[in-house]
């Protein structure tokens, strides 16, 4: 995966972790169920309405694996960079918000979800 691909997806996997910390915060339990039933919308609302920090302050600390790991010392770093560089938060949020209206907007059934968000990246050969 590109350097580019790979910061929208762990963009996109941080907004969805959110939603996860949220519902689970909410009262739901913190399982694959949940995980596979928010629906896509959610997810698109958490990338317009809550900040590049928020986002962040849900971070997983665990890793599944070196390249994740690295991807997110990167969000890290770029979170407290000012200038120029502190613009790739705001546009990332938007490219990601983006992308999600695209897939929900071709997806075959209405009102996607994260579920069907990760079966189309395994079919793809993306997960």
């Amino acid at each position: 995966m590109k350097r580019g691909e790979s910061l929208i997806a762990t963009f996109a996997g941080l907004a969805i972790h959110s939603v996860v910390v949220d519902a689970t915060a909410a009262g739901l339990p913190r399982t694959d169920g949940t995980l596979n039933g928010i629906p896509l919308t959610a997810v698109i609302e958490a990338t317009a309405a809550k900040q590049s920090h928020e986002i962040l302050a849900a971070m997983p600390t665990e890793y599944a694996d070196e390249e994740e790991r690295a991807s997110l010392d990167y969000f890290r770093l770029l979170s407290y960079q000012g200038g120029r560089t502190g613009l790739w938060l705001p546009r990332l949020r938007t490219e990601v918000r983006h992308s999600l209206i695209t897939l929900s907007g071709r997806a075959r059934r209405s009102g996607p979800t994260c579920g069907d968000l990760i079966r189309w990246a395994q079919r793809s050969g993306l997960e």
